[in-house]
């Protein structure tokens, strides 16, 4: 079962009484297993932008499922979003990628924008259900964690906004139809959404990488690219603390992912560890590997259960900067851990294609670098646990 019984108990925990969220993750976690696991391999050998498993995900309504039912959303408490996105990410790391991507810039437009924009984005554009996608356009040739330091430019004109810059390290850039775009204005950094489409948006090269081969990773051009003033993400100059609150999202949704992937690795050595024999008995009876058994299951839990909390203090409403930036450092290094084991558990045949297991650790690096690295992570924790102290 994808739904397992972990998963289950924290659900009771949180919501009890609520056997309907049962239903819909049950429900889910057979869709992952039945439609979406199988093409996972080819995904990432041949490099595939998953576009049949992204419609059938949105078909299955997991783009929407946190979003409000008036912009298409299923409107579910945010922890059964993370329980969705771990199953996903256990199925096609690639697929969840996608959708936690959306999801935290759809966030931002819930959380920022007017409701002309949530109403013309959100449902009118299909962003909420997943049948447009969105990319998140922060990251430049010069700078990546010192934010402030973008040189992206948007000038005021008596249409909207001109924006000259580039972008780096945008994943799926090229098949997005909307970018949401961080440049600096008169007033300060702000946050624009802009079409693919507009004049002066390029493409500019697709750049090969180690893993999550099915999410192209590309950079972006903007020569004199006009954004109407109405497509200013709320107000000019807060797009630095709007950035702040969208990546406390993406990190909540980064560490399920990562507790899908090491879940993957993980069942994949436990099955492994009871068919393979050396020395004339299963290797899952020797004491090395049910050590390592052992830690990969605690560190899986202890992360799905600190992504858990930092996602039920969303839905309260609560601010849950610490406990997104801990379960997201948490969570990626320990999925980097557990693939890594997973590896020695299958020894050589880890090493090749033969049991699928090495995906599993070139997927999980990139954990501990996209919405924030472990490095700026720890200081940002070191932060907020001092001020709170």
């Amino acid at each position: 079962m994808f739904y397992t019984k972990e998963q289950r108990n924290i659900i009771d925990m949180l919501f009890p009484g609520m056997p309907e969220y049962h239903r819909v993750l049950d429900s889910i976690g057979d869709f992952c297993e039945r439609d979406i696991l199988p093409g996972a391999k080819s995904v990432d050998q041949e490099g595939l932008f998953p576009k049949e498993n992204l419609l059938r995900t949105a078909g299955k309504g997991i783009f929407g499922l946190p979003f409000p039912r008036e912009y298409g959303g299923g409107n579910y408490p945010f922890p059964v979003y993370i329980a969705a996105l771990e199953m996903l990410a256990k199925a096609c790391a690639n697929t969840a990628l996608h959708v936690s991507i959306q999801g935290m810039i759809c966030e931002g437009i819930r959380l920022f924008g007017s409701d002309t924009q949530k109403t013309r984005f959100l449902k009118e554009e299909g962003l909420a259900e997943g049948r447009r996608l969105i990319a998140f356009a922060l990251t430049e040739p010069c700078c990546g964690s010192d934010v402030r330091a973008i040189r992206m430019k948007a000038v005021r004109s008596k249409e909207g906004y001109i924006l000259n810059g580039s972008k780096m390290l945008i994943t799926n850039a090229g098949e997005a139809e909307f970018s949401l775009v961080f440049a600096k204005a008169d007033k300060g950094i702000s946050a624009f959404l802009v079409s693919s489409r507009a004049r002066g948006f390029q493409v500019m090269k697709t750049i090969p990488k180690l893993g999550f081969r099915g999410n192209q990773l590309s950079a972006i051009r903007l020569e004199d690219c006009l954004v109407p003033e109405e497509d200013l993400l709320g107000d000019e100059g807060k797009g630095l603390e709007y950035a702040k609150q969208i990546l406390n999202s993406g990190r909540m949704t980064i560490a399920a992912i990562g507790v899908g992937i090491a879940q993957a690795a993980f069942a994949k050595s436990v099955f492994y560890s009871k068919k393979r024999e050396a020395f004339g008995e299963k290797i899952a009876n020797f004491q090395l590997v049910q050590e390592k058994i052992s830690d990969m299951a605690t560190a899986i839990s202890a992360a799905r259960l600190m992504t858990c909390h930092a996602a039920y203090l969303k839905f309260r409403g609560e601010d849950a900067a610490l406990q997104a930036s801990q379960a997201k450092l948490f969570s990626s290094e320990m999925s980097q851990k557990v693939c890594d084991q997973a590896i020695q558990i299958h020894g050589g045949y880890g090493y090749t294609d033969a049991h699928d297991v090495h995906r599993h650790w070139r997927d999980a690096r990139l954990l501990t670098i996209g919405e924030g690295t472990s490095d700026m992570l720890r200081l940002l924790i070191a932060h907020l646990a001092l001020k709170e102290g």
